[in-house]
């Protein structure tokens, strides 16, 4: 019924939009995106239409090895559309497929954008530069809030704005082709672009995101980190502290952004607000006993954020390249660029700029930035 109800959803939102896509991107994908009814889909899209389903759960078992699962597998045909997998995170995909053919339609069921919003953010903002149509859905969780409608129209209108030219595009509040008791796929909402460019770092959005949830009732508190890992780590209680740290980070990083940023102990007492809220009285009280016991959680040494495991870190850091980890100190050469003059020049890694996302590459006696996407790691 899921995958019936996705493929209906995703032909609802093309008709309402009036586009036939040739490549269609799925992303965050389970067994409700794998079971898609794909004949119902193909009278939808153009003949012959490539559709790539990406997802570390998108081979239909959870990536066991992040590092060493990088390959696209097919393509196959389904009902005439050329279906591939590529079963890890996108942002992996944008590394490891730069020179693949760019999406003409993004599609996200019920991704968890409020829950798992440090991670998306990236991608968010790579759909809406390049003006990508972006089909999110909404999840109402039985007995929880979850993403109900409300939750996910509020997301996305203070994310990319309203609509009238970029932003919002098409709103259903009441998708007709929800099951299970209106609760999956209850709502869908197409984007596209942004009204403004969006920042770089998804903390400079949290505050304009937490005060309009809060506004509808919904309680913003995302976590820092691929939040795929043993299950033993996404317990949802104020005594686990991995979880306690991964919101608070998100938190102080949010409180603290932009020029009007709070200073280190208010965005500390902010973060503790946001645990008593959350998960319970004393959840901020245990995060801060854990922090004075010196319980700190690893981050990356090169884009700062925390993490619960670092294999799963890399498969979303912007600074990995396509090979594999990078660091200052690395012989490096340039590929990818559309400036192909560049292509083959080589140079040294200094430092990540956390704050532009981009590698300082020393080139002779000038230092430039690149994307690590663009760096290829080549012998000392």
């Amino acid at each position: 019924a899921r995958g019936v109800s996705c493929s209906a959803t995703l032909l609802a939102a093309l008709a309402d939009t009036g586009l036939r896509p040739e490549v269609v991107h799925v992303v965050g994908a389970g067994d409700a995106e794998r079971s898609m009814d794909f004949q119902a889909l193909a009278a939808g899209l153009a003949p012959g239409a490539r559709v790539v389903i990406v997802g570390p759960h998108a081979a239909g078992i959870r990536t066991k090895c992040p590092d060493e699962d990088e390959e696209m597998v097919g393509p196959e045909n389904r009902s005439g559309l050329q279906v591939s997998i590529f079963p890890q995170t996108y942002q992996r995909f944008l590394v490891k497929y730069q020179d693949a053919e760019p999406p003409q339609f993004v599609v996200l069921f019920h991704p968890g954008l409020d829950v798992h919003y440090f991670t998306w953010y990236p991608c968010l903002r790579h759909w809406t530069e390049n003006k990508v149509p972006l089909l999110v859905s909404a999840y109402c969780v039985p007995g929880g809030l979850g993403e109900k409608p409300t939750t996910v129209k509020t997301f996305l209108e203070t994310l990319v704005g309203v609509g009238g030219g970029a932003g919002m595009w098409v709103i259903e509040e009441d998708n007709p082709h929800t099951v299970e008791d209106r609760s999956f796929n209850a709502g869908y909402f197409v984007v596209l672009g942004s009204e403004g460019a969006l920042p770089i770092g998804a903390e400079e959005m949290y505050w304009p995101l937490f005060q309009a949830l809060q506004k509808v009732g919904h309680p913003f508190a995302p976590r820092v980190g691929y939040l795929d890992v043993e299950e033993d780590q996404v317990k949802v209680n104020c005594e686990n502290l991995a979880l306690l740290d991964a919101i608070a980070e998100g938190a102080v990083r949010g409180a603290m952004a932009g020029l009007d940023g709070a200073d280190e102990e208010t965005a500390s007492n902010f973060a503790v607000q946001i645990l008593d809220q959350v998960l319970g009285p004393g959840a901020g009280r245990n995060w801060r006993l854990s922090a004075v016991a010196g319980n700190k959680r690893p981050c990356c040494a090169q884009c700062g954020e925390g993490f619960d495991s670092e294999a799963w870190h890399r498969s979303i850091c912007p600074a990995m390249g396509p090979s594999g980890p990078l660091a200052a100190g690395d012989p490096v050469q340039l590929a990818g660029l559309q400036a192909a003059e560049l292509n083959g020049k080589e140079g040294i890694l200094q430092s990540f700029d956390r704050g532009k996302q981009r590698w300082v590459v020393r080139m002779g006696e000038r230092d430039a930035l690149f994307k690590a996407s663009n760096l290829e790691r080549r012998a000392a």
